[in-house]
């Protein structure tokens, strides 16, 4: 029989998972919330830390809510609905002032907190599919790859839950063989739904291992949802994890969707990047728009361009950096559909292109969860930068970059918190610096 412990849960980390000390070595515990007294076993020891399980809650936190999805603990997509909202918002306030000082030795207490709807608010869903004896629909289990089958899903947006629901019935009709990604065999491997919370527009893309897909998946799909736009498939025929291949084809109605923020119109196509919060997108702008500073700006990993289109008209030049090809014949679309002609899109990974730029006023940021590193941050100096606007997608990076960024003659203005990820670990955030 297993062993039980009593324990005390001091604070939470990155993946919000709780922190105890059992005989001072730490310990993670998953669906539990700082203050909680708990009965929990191991379920893997390593010679560090220990993984467990509650058992039970001795001493339950006021904020502990009842969560609203009856596959919470199952499915992989959210960490904290059990913890009620505005605490989920002081923990990760919490957590991104603890992961600064802690890797990037940096003291901040004071964060200006933004949020909007904490449900229904994700404008993509990216569905693995799957089938044992039934047909499956939904999110990976944590730490695997088994999809947990949901009928609603309380943080994706209520018309794409609507599609995802037609669309089982229709993959079972079909016939179509379902990709298995251990033997590398079958078909249907994702579907993927995204809709412009502001145009209401709907694209959706089959990805498939054949080239081969049954029309009865797709057909008159578009006369039964009139805010469908676009279906396209995207053929990925490698044994991957990557969820999208290089191939794309359009199967029915145009090759883009589109999304508006403030008066700017946005065409974005199946394998480009968008944020999956608009409202609260739209408010970390604003208060981009708020910190530009001087005639020249760049930005960097541009994707299609919402940033930079967006500032545009409060300086002289943009210049706008991104990895993606298709991303960055995208923006320049994007641009001349909003009459903008002061931004140029150049094609590239950012610390190979900013090592050929000059002068620039203000430095706008966006980078992916691995942030930006030494490659980048080592040219700010020679490039007169008054002010560094970084949107970070992830504390750690956010800390290691901040303190580089630091030691190059800056100091930090502001920080800002953006909740883009509702009842997930996920933080946003925005850091200022002036030289």
């Amino acid at each position: 029989m297993a062993k039980i412990f009593e324990l005390k849960i001091e604070k939470m980390n990155l993946g919000a998972q709780g922190i105890a000390y059992l005989n001072g070595k730490v310990c993670f515990v998953d669906f539990v919330i700082p203050g909680e007294e708990i009965k929990a076993e191991i379920i893997k020891e390593k010679s560090d830390y220990n993984l467990m399980r509650y058992l039970e809650i001795s001493r339950p936190s006021p904020v502990r809510i009842e969560p609203c999805c009856p596959v919470f603990k199952i499915c992989g997509g959210c960490q904290m609905q059990h913890i009620d909202y505005p605490a989920q918002l002081e923990l990760k306030k919490n957590i991104l002032i603890d992961t600064l000082r802690r890797i990037g030795k940096i003291e901040l207490n004071e964060i200006e907190v933004f949020y909007h709807n904490p449900w229904n608010y994700r404008n993509r869903a990216q569905l693995p599919v799957q089938r044992n004896k039934d047909l499956k629909v939904g999110y990976f289990k944590k730490g695997t790859h088994e999809v947990v089958p949901h009928e609603y899903c309380y943080i994706n947006q209520k018309e794409i839950n609507e599609i995802v629901f037609v669309l089982k019935e229709r993959i079972k009709d079909s016939g179509i063989e379902i990709y298995d990604e251990i033997r590398h065999q079958g078909n249907l491997r994702h579907i993927i739904i995204r809709r412009g919370t502001n145009t209401g527009q709907i694209f959706i893309t089959f990805v498939t291992k054949e080239r081969f897909i049954p029309g009865k998946i797709y057909k008159g799909l578009m006369n039964k949802f009139h805010d469908i736009v676009g279906i396209s498939q995207n053929i990925n025929d490698k044994k991957t994890n990557r969820i999208l291949g290089d191939e794309n084809k359009l199967l029915e109605g145009r090759e883009f969707y589109e999304e508006r923020l403030f008066d700017k119109t946005f065409q974005i196509g199946p394998t480009s990047f968008f944020q999956v919060n608009i409202p609260v997108f739209e408010m970390a702008i604003e208060r981009i728009r708020k910190e530009i500073e001087g005639s020249r700006i760049i930005d960097l990993y541009a994707g299609v361009g919402a940033i930079g289109i967006c500032v545009a008209h409060l300086c002289n030049h943009v210049t706008a950096i991104e990895e993606n090809t298709t991303s960055v014949l995208e923006g320049i679309k994007n641009a001349q559909l909003n009459n903008i002609s002061n931004i140029e899109f150049i094609a590239g990974k950012a610390e190979d292109k900013i090592d050929s730029l000059e002068r620039c006023d203000t430095l706008i940021l966006d980078p992916p969860r691995k942030g930006t590193g030494e490659g980048v941050i080592k040219h700010l100096p020679r490039m007169n930068i008054k002010k560094i606007i970084y949107l970070s997608c992830n504390p750690a990076t956010l800390a290691r970059d901040a303190q580089l960024i630091l030691k190059n003659g800056y100091r930090i203005k502001k920080l800002y918190l953006f909740d883009m990820f509702p009842q997930t670990y996920h933080i946003e955030s925005l850091m200022v610096f002036i030289r």
